[in-house]
């Protein structure tokens, strides 16, 4: 047999190579072709002006997949006539990134990074030569919170612009005109709806299905054929414009207003969509900022149950994020160590007015215990109830008490610890702000 002729016979199929995905075919490459997003690109928002003159300033996109960040992205390069490089933080490496600023030695580039909240330190020490003498610009996409996920060093040098979920009506809007454009369809405006209901606020899922469908049935695709569809990929067609924030959000609220059946209902809908991961992360941050010192043990058993769920994963989980949405929203508020902080972080502002006692200042390095006064600080444990009578505020914040306890029981007892330790510490009496002077009279034992 000569070794040219092919393994396979006549009638079989050959592989091609796999179409374009509608949503890149679909992709704008201009502002006017977006949808969704007016609270970002409609004339005069931030975003949009900084578009409109011009302006190549690094910015940070967040938000669910499928709402427009890397759309934008191309759309900015378009607009700035830059070229444009995509990288992938999650799966992509430093030796891939040089390549790609290798290939623009003279120019400067748009460079979309997608999962950035995955940028390795190196790669983030790596980039940021290249932002400061504006050779890149960068555009960060990422699912989350930048603010918790990104390393001030990053964050500090970009605009930062949340996308929201998109409403089914800017879905159904690209349904239609991809139906039109790419498939010479006129759908029904039924049968686009409850597709662009499918993505759930993401467009290219939508899309996707409406790519899907009409290689199954073309111009026959019926109501039914869609619900059908949609059931088998556990896709939802039913939530029409309410968006997944929107839950979250509700949900939220209605524990902070002690709503447990409410509560409940909006955690229902989160789980049944498969979203365990944000309801872990908002109930470890109520957890601090609803319950606070009102009840710190039960702030502690619901990250417990926080962080159990994560570990058994749904369905099973539902229990344990179910019971900690109880315990939050039954349980007593406070605030006060928040409010605490700001108070703090007032008088944090003029740190330098306000220099720290000598013997608190670093010294690791050899010579500073003579240099700083070291020698000077007394350690607790030489102390008969282990606590050192010595100042630690700076002299003129002596007396300024940022901690003013809310009316309950667990803060009852921790203001009377509270202004126990500065009388023995300080060693003259505790005058409390004049809002708190109500407190005296609770019996801390109580």
């Amino acid at each position: 047999m000569s070794e040219d002729i092919s393994l396979f016979s006549a009638n079989e199929p050959v592989n091609h190579p796999f179409k374009q995905p509608l949503a890149d075919r679909m992709r704008p490459q201009k502002l006017s072709e977006m949808v969704g997003q007016e609270h970002l690109l409609a004339v005069g928002k931030p975003l949009r002006q900084i578009i409109d003159q011009h302006i190549p300033i690094p910015l940070i996109l967040w938000g669910p997949p499928g709402t427009g960040k890397t759309t934008l992205a191309h759309v900015i390069a378009n607009e700035l006539h830059y070229s444009f490089e995509q990288f992938n933080a999650s799966i992509e490496n430093k030796q891939q990134l040089t390549k790609l600023i290798n290939r623009h030695p003279d120019e400067s580039f748009v460079l979309l990074l997608d999962e950035i909240h995955r940028l390795t330190k190196p790669l983030q020490d790596y980039l940021l030569p290249y932002l400061e003498n504006g050779h890149i610009l960068l555009i960060g996409a990422t699912t989350e919170n930048p603010i918790l996920s990104l390393v001030p060093a990053i964050r500090s040098r970009c605009q930062i612009f949340e996308f929201h979920p998109l409403k089914t009506s800017d879905v159904q809007q690209m349904i239609e005109r991809a139906a039109h454009q790419v498939f010479d369809y006129e759908i029904p405006l039924e049968i686009a709806h409850m597709i662009a209901n499918t993505g759930n606020g993401d467009v290219r899922t939508a899309l996707n299905v409406l790519d899907t469908l009409y290689a199954m049935y073309q111009k026959d695709l019926t109501l039914g054929q869609v619900k059908n569809f949609s059931r088998q990929q556990h896709l939802t067609y039913d939530k029409d414009a309410t968006q997944h924030y929107d839950y979250l959000s509700a949900w939220r609220d209605s524990i902070e207003g002690s709503d447990a059946d409410a509560a409940l209902y909006y955690l229902a809908v989160l789980l049944e969509a498969g979203d365990l991961e944000s309801v872990v992360r908002s109930l470890k941050d109520m957890s601090a900022l609803d319950l606070g010192l009102a009840d710190p043990a039960r702030a502690t058993q619901v990250i417990t149950l926080a962080n159990t769920a994560l570990e058994i994963g749904l369905p099973r989980a539902t229990t344990h994020v179910a019971m900690a949405t109880m315990l939050l929203a039954i349980s007593p508020r406070s605030d006060s160590v928040m409010q605490a902080y700001k108070r703090a972080a007032k008088d944090a502002k003029d740190a330098s007015q306000h220099p720290m006692p000598s013997y608190l200042r670093d010294v690791h390095y050899k010579g500073a215990d003579k240099l700083r006064g070291a020698g000077l600080m007394k350690n607790m444990f030489d102390e008969p109830r282990k606590v050192a009578k010595q100042p630690y505020l700076p002299a003129d914040l002596i007396g300024r008490h940022y901690y003013e306890p809310a009316p309950n029981k667990s803060e009852q007892k921790l203001y009377y610890q509270y202004q126990k330790l500065f009388e023995y510490i300080y060693q003259q009496p505790f005058r409390p702000n004049k809002n708190t002077s109500h407190f005296d009279h609770f019996n801390p034992y109580q």
